[in-house]
């Protein structure tokens, strides 16, 4: 446990003493990633697709707050729906708007999950996505996951009318609005997908803010337990096909995720517990107080050396040459 402890400060002093660097660092990354989605679900221009604009569109969205990234984005998947059809690019258009307006303007430090939720969905991680937001984001993460679920869907839906559009002898005779409302907005599939992530993301975190111990633990098995049990609960209630693999892998990659960061965020030493009770004139507290691990540095000592001990150090050292047999005079 000790050195597992010193390994966590120590990265986390490394990365506090290079802050300026390292966090632009992880948000071109993740900004690159973000892009890199954006093109393998709407990929129809060959300009957003090009190394160098990725290269530059990322480092603009690291130099940025998170919403200004998540703008630029959005305005790429714009852009490429409008490369389908006129008419898909008006409705991506409302629907970032909407999504705007009744979400990220209110809660802007979640708008990372709109684009983290199709990104694991590619990397087939989906059922790994509602515990790594319940311990990152909590609560307020249940909206941007489900948006992030319809954003997936709604990529399909147009690729999908990508090669009917192609195909089609009169693209007229394509009835795009009716495509999109039955195959998003009445796909049981997300609905049921969302509602699930939903409930996983609120009863973990309801969990992991109860006042007992080892309540973190308990949230992320719990989570973990919660999501499989759900997920094959609407399988066999709608005749879903869900793979019972793939949840069981994708909730075991969101519990070892959400241990690890746990352990980073705050490993507390629960055998030190203690409880204090006090007063005042209006209220009686009971504090509960419980010390977090930590590996105590060596402590140095610096011995104060006077101008006086210098100079009988240099009167002392003929003695002790003309007296080899005597150390200690």
């Amino acid at each position: 446990m000790a050195g597992l402890i010193q390994i966590r400060d120590a990265i986390r002093n490394f990365l506090r003493r290079f802050d300026e660097i390292i966090t632009p660092i992880f948000c071109f990354i993740a900004a690159w990633f973000m892009f890199w989605s954006i093109n393998k679900l709407y990929g129809y221009s060959e300009l957003f697709e090009r190394g160098i604009v990725v290269f530059l569109l990322s480092v603009i969205c690291a130099l940025v707050s998170a919403p200004v990234a998540v703008l630029l984005g959005s305005i790429v998947i714009i852009f490429n729906c409008f490369f389908v059809a006129k008419s898909i690019g008006v409705i991506a258009v409302l629907v970032f708007l909407v999504i705007y307006c009744m979400y990220m303007r209110m809660f802007p430090d979640c708008a990372w999950i709109l684009f983290f939720v199709p990104v694991m969905y590619i990397f087939k991680m989906t059922y790994a996505i509602p515990l790594i937001v319940a311990i990152f984001a909590g609560a307020s993460g249940m909206v941007p996951a489900a948006i992030g679920v319809f954003l997936y869907k709604f990529a399909i839906a147009v690729n999908d009318l990508n090669g009917m559009l192609t195909t089609a002898v009169k693209k007229d005779d394509v009835d795009v609005y009716s495509y999109l409302i039955d195959n998003v907005l009445k796909n049981k599939e997300m609905i049921l997908t969302g509602v699930v992530f939903a409930i996983v993301i609120l009863l973990t975190f309801f969990i992991y803010r109860l006042p007992f111990d080892y309540s973190w633990y308990v949230a992320i098995g719990a989570g973990g337990l919660i999501n499989v049990l759900a997920f094959m609960i609407v399988s066999v209630m709608m005749d879903m096909q869900i793979s019972f693999g793939s949840v069981v892998f994708g909730s075991f990659i969101g519990i070892i995720v959400t241990v690890i960061v746990q352990i980073c965020k705050r490993l507390v030493d629960y055998s030190r517990k203690e409880i204090v009770q006090f007063e005042d004139d209006n209220y009686y507290y009971y504090v509960k107080a419980i010390p977090k691990y930590g590996v105590s540095e060596k402590k140095k000592t610096v011995k104060k050396i006077t101008g006086q001990e210098i100079e009988a150090n240099r009167a002392a050292r003929p003695a002790r040459q003309n007296n080899p047999g005597n150390p200690g005079v």
